[in-house]
């Protein structure tokens, strides 16, 4: 009879996973096509998408998961929510004087859902330690990544998750 091991670590580590890309990753944004927008557009609709995403991690993070399988099921949820800001934020095209600071935000999320899709692998496989890798990935640079959001004006999407 196969051993199953508890799995108490990624019931806090999603949690905390998510808390980290809410409130550092988020800035997800409106539509928009190759349109260019206004720097005031940008803000507007970056932190109109960020209330969205925030909306989809909390509903997603209503109940903790009580165990690796749903804890894997939760944090893909939280990687398409994510992935969704980020084509959101890729339809838009920032002002001219906005765009190498923009072009190092979407890298930095990016970089992000990678972690995450990292940490629902562990999760699927019941390794904790490898979880714990991703969640420690997505906290290594939350901070880089709210000042990026700061640089742009962001309101919404620069504040932390558990503070928004």
């Amino acid at each position: 009879m196969a051993r199953v091991r508890p799995v108490s670590r990624p019931n806090r580590i999603v949690p905390i996973l998510v808390s980290i890309a809410l409130g550092v990753v988020l800035p997800g944004c409106g539509g928009g096509g190759s349109n260019q927008v206004s720097a005031a557009e940008l803000v507007q609709k970056a932190d109109a998408a960020c209330r969205e995403e925030r909306s989809s991690f909390n509903r997603i993070q209503a109940h903790p998961p009580p165990n690796a399988s749903v804890a894997a099921a939760q944090t893909g949820e939280l990687v398409s929510a994510t992935e969704k800001a980020n084509s959101q934020l890729r339809a838009l095209e920032p002002p001219d004087q906005l765009r190498s600071a923009y072009g190092r935000y979407l890298d930095a999320r990016d970089h992000v859902v990678n972690e995450m899709k990292r940490g629902q692998e562990a999760a699927e496989n019941q390794d904790t330690r490898a979880y714990g890798a991703a969640q420690a990935g997505v906290a290594r640079d939350a901070s880089q990544r709210q000042k990026l959001a700061q640089s742009l004006g962001f309101k919404v999407c620069s504040t932390s998750a558990a503070t928004a």
